[in-house]
Protein backbone atom coordinates (compact mmCIF):
# COMPACT_ATOMS: atom_id res chain seq x y z
CA UNK A 1 0.00 0.00 0.00
CA UNK A 2 1.21 3.77 -0.73
CA UNK A 3 -0.15 6.58 1.89
CA UNK A 4 0.65 10.25 0.86
CA UNK A 5 0.02 12.66 3.49
CA UNK A 6 0.95 16.01 5.08
CA UNK A 7 3.72 14.82 8.17
CA UNK A 8 4.24 18.37 9.68
CA UNK A 9 3.14 21.97 9.33
CA UNK A 10 4.47 24.67 6.99
CA UNK A 11 7.62 25.42 9.31
CA UNK A 12 8.16 28.29 11.51
CA UNK A 13 10.55 31.68 10.58
CA UNK A 14 14.16 31.47 10.46
CA UNK A 15 14.12 33.49 14.07
CA UNK A 16 12.03 30.67 15.45
CA UNK A 17 14.08 29.06 18.85
CA UNK A 18 11.94 26.16 19.62
CA UNK A 19 11.23 22.32 18.81
CA UNK A 20 9.17 22.77 15.70
CA UNK A 21 11.12 22.75 12.78
CA UNK A 22 11.33 26.15 10.83
CA UNK A 23 11.06 26.38 7.06
CA UNK A 24 14.71 26.12 6.26
CA UNK A 25 14.67 23.17 7.85
CA UNK A 26 11.91 21.14 6.35
CA UNK A 27 13.64 22.46 2.75
CA UNK A 28 17.06 20.84 3.84
CA UNK A 29 15.34 17.98 4.64
CA UNK A 30 13.40 17.71 1.37
CA UNK A 31 16.71 18.89 -0.61
CA UNK A 32 19.26 16.88 0.96
CA UNK A 33 16.73 13.60 0.85
CA UNK A 34 17.23 13.12 4.46
CA UNK A 35 13.60 11.61 4.63
CA UNK A 36 14.04 8.86 1.98
CA UNK A 37 14.10 5.45 3.84
CA UNK A 38 13.33 6.38 7.28
CA UNK A 39 10.78 3.95 8.86
CA UNK A 40 6.53 4.04 9.30
CA UNK A 41 5.49 3.04 12.43
CA UNK A 42 2.19 2.72 14.21
CA UNK A 43 1.43 5.31 17.12
CA UNK A 44 5.76 5.94 17.71
CA UNK A 45 5.80 2.43 18.38
CA UNK A 46 7.06 -1.20 17.73
CA UNK A 47 8.79 -2.44 14.55
CA UNK A 48 8.95 -0.20 11.28
CA UNK A 49 5.33 -1.42 8.89
CA UNK A 50 7.19 0.50 6.17
CA UNK A 51 9.37 3.21 4.70
CA UNK A 52 9.49 6.75 3.17
CA UNK A 53 10.51 6.52 -0.21
CA UNK A 54 9.82 10.42 -0.82
CA UNK A 55 9.05 13.86 0.50
CA UNK A 56 8.15 17.48 -0.67
CA UNK A 57 7.06 20.75 0.39
CA UNK A 58 3.81 21.90 -1.02
CA UNK A 59 2.49 25.09 -2.25
CA UNK A 60 1.58 25.89 1.15
CA UNK A 61 4.31 25.15 2.97
CA UNK A 62 3.87 22.17 4.71
CA UNK A 63 5.89 18.54 4.31
CA UNK A 64 4.53 16.17 2.69
CA UNK A 65 5.73 11.89 2.42
CA UNK A 66 4.77 9.33 0.59
CA UNK A 67 5.49 5.97 2.20
CA UNK A 68 5.04 2.42 1.55
CA UNK A 69 3.50 0.61 4.09
CA UNK A 70 4.36 -3.55 3.86
CA UNK A 71 2.51 -6.84 2.67
CA UNK A 72 4.68 -9.12 5.00
CA UNK A 73 3.89 -8.62 8.80
CA UNK A 74 0.99 -8.52 11.41
CA UNK A 75 1.51 -5.10 12.37
CA UNK A 76 1.78 -3.89 8.64
CA UNK A 77 -1.76 -5.31 7.34
CA UNK A 78 -3.65 -4.09 11.19
CA UNK A 79 -1.81 -0.40 10.18
CA UNK A 80 -3.16 -1.35 6.27
CA UNK A 81 -6.48 -1.96 8.37
CA UNK A 82 -6.62 1.22 10.23
CA UNK A 83 -5.50 3.40 6.99
CA UNK A 84 -8.76 2.32 5.03
CA UNK A 85 -11.06 2.42 7.74
CA UNK A 86 -10.62 5.76 8.60
CA UNK A 87 -9.45 4.70 12.24
CA UNK A 88 -5.77 5.79 11.79
CA UNK A 89 -5.97 8.75 9.68
CA UNK A 90 -3.10 11.50 11.33
CA UNK A 91 0.30 11.79 10.29
CA UNK A 92 3.48 12.50 13.35
CA UNK A 93 6.75 13.07 13.19
CA UNK A 94 9.05 11.95 15.59
CA UNK A 95 12.70 13.57 15.89
CA UNK A 96 14.91 14.27 18.71
CA UNK A 97 16.11 18.38 19.52
CA UNK A 98 19.40 19.04 20.70
CA UNK A 99 19.02 22.08 23.20
CA UNK A 100 22.14 23.94 23.89
CA UNK A 101 22.78 26.81 26.89
CA UNK A 102 24.43 29.65 25.24
CA UNK A 103 25.19 32.69 27.36
CA UNK A 104 22.47 31.26 29.85
CA UNK A 105 19.77 30.26 27.59
CA UNK A 106 18.47 27.61 25.69
CA UNK A 107 18.81 27.21 22.45
CA UNK A 108 17.23 24.61 19.83
CA UNK A 109 19.95 23.63 17.78
CA UNK A 110 19.78 20.55 15.51
CA UNK A 111 16.67 18.50 14.66
CA UNK A 112 16.77 15.01 13.28
CA UNK A 113 13.86 13.03 12.23
CA UNK A 114 13.69 9.75 13.07
CA UNK A 115 10.59 7.99 11.65
CA UNK A 116 6.90 8.85 10.30
CA UNK A 117 3.92 7.22 12.32
CA UNK A 118 0.84 7.00 11.50
CA UNK A 119 -1.73 7.52 14.70
CA UNK A 120 -5.31 8.10 15.33
CA UNK A 121 -5.24 11.60 16.73
CA UNK A 122 -1.78 14.09 15.52
CA UNK A 123 0.20 16.06 18.07
CA UNK A 124 -0.05 18.92 14.85
CA UNK A 125 -3.35 20.03 13.04
CA UNK A 126 -3.44 19.18 9.62
CA UNK A 127 -0.69 16.65 9.50
CA UNK A 128 -3.37 13.57 7.95
CA UNK A 129 -3.73 11.30 5.31
CA UNK A 130 -4.40 12.77 1.85
CA UNK A 131 -4.34 9.68 -0.02
CA UNK A 132 -4.00 5.88 -0.07
CA UNK A 133 -3.14 3.44 -2.70
CA UNK A 134 -4.93 0.32 -1.82
CA UNK A 135 -3.77 -3.25 -2.94
CA UNK A 136 -6.21 -3.24 -5.93
CA UNK A 137 -4.58 -0.43 -7.05
CA UNK A 138 -7.68 2.03 -6.47
CA UNK A 139 -6.01 5.55 -5.41
CA UNK A 140 -8.55 6.51 -2.31
CA UNK A 141 -8.60 10.52 -1.29
CA UNK A 142 -9.02 11.49 1.74
CA UNK A 143 -10.59 15.09 1.84
CA UNK A 144 -10.18 16.78 5.13
CA UNK A 145 -13.43 18.07 6.11
CA UNK A 146 -14.67 14.10 6.15
CA UNK A 147 -11.25 13.66 8.41
CA UNK A 148 -12.20 16.40 10.88
CA UNK A 149 -15.18 14.85 11.40
CA UNK A 150 -14.37 11.60 12.02
CA UNK A 151 -11.42 13.12 14.47
CA UNK A 152 -14.06 15.14 16.05
CA UNK A 153 -16.25 12.26 16.67
CA UNK A 154 -13.57 10.08 18.24
CA UNK A 155 -13.19 13.11 20.74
Amino acid sequence: MLVMGICNPAGEDDGYNGLYLTQTELRRVVRQGLMHNLPVKTEHCGSAVGSVISAFIDGAGQLNCVMHIEKDSLPADLTRGFIRKGIAADLSLGYTVDIRNHDDRLHAADKKILEVSIVRKGARSGCRITAFEDDIRKVVYTPADAWSAFNMECI
